[in-house]
């Protein structure tokens, strides 16, 4: 046998990350490596543009990978409706595909889709299109790059031959953004079947790379069938809580699992920076992965220095 033959499988972290900070490619990328070397998890950021401190993080073993995807603040709200017409149109091809007719043509449609719509909702069919071209993996880590930073190792916490999720700050019905999307998405009377439970912060999620590529299937076969009008945090929440996925699925807590989502002050106060690190409050136990740190100003101004080299205001 080879080398590579006789190695265990490597694990992977893969980020979508269109029009973000230097600095927060910089924290996501430099502190994953400071907690995985290269022999033991890849890297994978899907981009659509060079920059030329790239060549310092392909250094540290840090991948980039291509999308056509050209979103950004400034596309001129003309070029938004024709976009938007082209997609309408192409929908139908999902109803010729599934009949066996054009298939080549109606798998264009989510290239386009990946190529014009909001990055929130791109990213899916980026992820889904690269973790089926490289089907080596054990586990499989998805973050937002934007406002992720790594602590502890975190490959190996979650359930075998499942995708572990993990919960946002808030409960449905006392989460006014969380609301307002699932409202936006399926209405009020849909909200209230679903007050009182957790919904899942989709900026973060784990599993063995077989379920999660299952996920990634199913999740973007529903978004290409309505890709407007809906935040894709909630299409996957209804998802879930109408109980259409068929990948087994498990959540973990907010704050006490392996992954902090800081998107509530509650969450906020039940971390402390100490001892050079995010820690729970309650315990000091170090957190493996802490999401929306950008949120709170000395969580930013850490994570900038420590790992981009970046002082910030506080």
């Amino acid at each position: 046998m080879t080398p590579r033959e006789n190695a265990a499988p490597k694990n992977l972290v893969m980020g979508f990350a269109t029009n973000q900070s230097e600095a927060s490619i910089r924290v996501f990328c430099r502190s994953l490596r400071s907690i995985y070397s290269e022999n033991v998890c890849d890297v994978a950021i899907i981009t659509n543009r060079y920059h030329t401190y790239f060549s310092e993080l392909v250094d540290l073993g840090i991948r980039f990978d291509s999308t056509p995807n050209n979103y950004s603040k400034t596309t001129s709200r003309p070029t938004k409706a024709v976009n938007r017409a082209i997609l309408h149109s192409f929908r139908l091809l999902i109803f010729l595909k599934r009949q066996k007719w054009l298939p080549e043509v109606a798998d264009a449609y989510e290239l386009l889709l990946e190529t014009w719509h909001h990055p929130q909702l791109a990213r899916w069919f980026a992820y889904r299109r690269l973790l089926s071209l490289n089907q080596v993996y054990s586990e499989v880590f998805l973050a937002d790059v934007k406002d992720v930073v790594f602590q502890a190792p975190f490959f190996g916490l979650a359930a075998k031959n499942k995708v572990t999720l993990f919960a946002d700050a808030n409960l449905y019905g006392s989460c006014y953004w969380n609301d307002s999307w699932y409202i936006e998405a399926y209405g009020k009377d849909a909200l209230a079947q679903v007050a009182g439970k957790s919904p899942i912060c989709v900026g973060t999620m784990l599993g063995c790379q077989e379920a999660m590529l299952d996920l990634l299937n199913q999740f973007t076969a529903t978004m290409a069938r309505s890709p407007f009008g809906r935040i894709e945090q909630a299409i996957f929440n209804h998802m879930l809580y109408t109980n259409s996925f068929r990948v087994p699925l498990e959540t973990e807590e907010n704050i006490h699992g392996p992954v902090a989502t800081l998107g509530s002050k509650a969450a906020y106060e039940a971390v402390a920076l100490t001892d050079g690190a995010i820690r729970r409050a309650r315990d000091n136990s170090i957190i493996p992965v802490v999401h929306m740190y950008d949120r709170w100003s000395d969580l930013a101004a850490y994570c900038t220095k420590t790992f981009a080299g970046i002082l910030v205001e506080k």
